[in-house]
């Protein structure tokens, strides 16, 4: 069984290279790293790319760290991510984000195991406020923490931590055509749930592992949480919406035609 993970992320972030660091001392081997940068300069781009020559020297010398660079312009959260998926060279792919950090080193070990059992698509966990969070930062994540136990059916991966078969997602990759459907996914995306529950749909697995967790919060202040507060009633929306499609579907996404793939993407060494 071999791993890649996806890191998406927006120049370097606060926990960038501590998540690094965290992946290099897993239990369980990182096979490869695909970072996709939604850079907002070419020098914070510049910054990223001679961060992670470092990273690779110190950590990950044998293995391979590919760099996905991408501007505002084309962003969207599934475009981004299947971009990234579709640069991975194994079956298992886990997907995390800059920042956010795994609560323990048997963080993939204890994800992978699931994969044993051939129905299982997809892999996901909780998320809880960084420790040294600041006090809107911390309650931010709490509230999102507890409103994923009490939810009655909080079985979704969310690719803020999660991991998926390639296989499947080559079947239904993350669908970059919801904002014509639902306009509101333009700006929250939600096809990492509309994802699960069509791999649902398809008589598969999606399994919430309480101890697949990772320390995620990004809150620093009231008008922050005041906003987080209203988007927590905004995707309980979205989701009701997504829950009301007719499955099996089809989803679209441009990278898999795409012909700029090799030439857009970095080898770093």
């Amino acid at each position: 069984m071999t791993v890649s993970v996806v890191i998406r992320t927006k120049d370097k972030e606060k926990y960038f290279d501590t998540l690094l660091n965290n992946l290099a001392r897993q239990t369980f081997r990182v096979s490869e790293i695909v970072v996709a940068d939604n850079f907002s300069s070419k020098e914070k781009l510049q910054d990223l790319t001679a961060d992670l020559r470092e990273i690779k020297r110190k950590y990950f010398k044998d293995r391979r760290i590919k760099l996905f660079p991408f501007s505002d312009g084309e962003f969207s959260h599934a475009y981004s991510t299947n971009f990234a998926v579709n640069l991975t060279e194994n079956e298992l792919v886990c997907i995390t984000n800059g920042h956010s950090l795994p609560t323990s080193l048997s963080w993939l070990e204890r994800g992978l195991k699931h994969f044993k059992d051939p129905q299982v698509a997809g892999v996901s966990g909780f998320f809880i406020p960084h420790e040294e969070g600041t006090v809107f930062g911390r309650f931010d994540a709490t509230l999102y923490y507890v409103s994923q136990k009490v939810s009655a059916h909080p079985v979704w991966c969310s690719t803020i931590n999660c991991i998926i078969r390639k296989s499947l997602w080559k079947e239904y990759p993350f669908d970059e055509n919801l904002p014509s459907m639902i306009p509101e996914t333009k700006e929250y995306g939600s096809e990492d749930y509309d994802w699960s529950r069509e791999m649902a749909a398809r008589g598969f697995r999606i399994v919430i592992d309480p101890m697949f967790t990772v320390f995620h919060s990004h809150c620093e202040s009231i008008n922050e949480l005041t906003r987080n507060l209203k988007n927590y009633f905004v995707y309980r929306k979205l989701q009701q919406q997504l829950n009301s499609f007719s499955r099996p579907r089809h989803s679209t996404s441009r990278v898999l035609d795409a012909k700029d793939i090799e030439s857009r993407t970095m080898d770093v060494s």
